[in-house]
């Protein structure tokens, strides 16, 4: 991701991601280790402000049902009590499909 910055109190500060883009990134890794069945190092994501993210995907795994993985959030320069957390997903393919 370029770096974006906001000014805030007259601070130049680098904005992070939230923690619902990093959940998002982490699912969408998951479904696409899983429906291609190869381990991805990064993924993408648009915010809701047309922001692209590229994510680096951590710890990817593929089993037989599910693959998993994890994010890491960057809070920025301005972070909350989530920065550097490890966001987990954990996609399942259902018997049906």
């Amino acid at each position: 991701m370029k770096d974006i910055y906001v000014v805030k109190e007259g601070k130049r500060l680098r904005c992070g991601y939230t923690t619902g883009s990093c959940s998002a990134a982490a699912a969408k890794a998951c479904a696409i280790m899983l429906e291609s069945g190869r381990i991805i190092g990064s993924v993408s994501i648009d915010t809701p402000y047309g922001i692209r993210l590229d994510l680096k995907v951590e710890d990817p795994h593929i089993y037989n049902k599910y693959a998993s993985c994890f994010i890491v959030k960057d809070g920025g320069d301005d972070p909350d009590v989530t920065d550097g957390i490890e966001i987990y997903a954990r996609v399942s393919k259902r018997d049906d499909s």
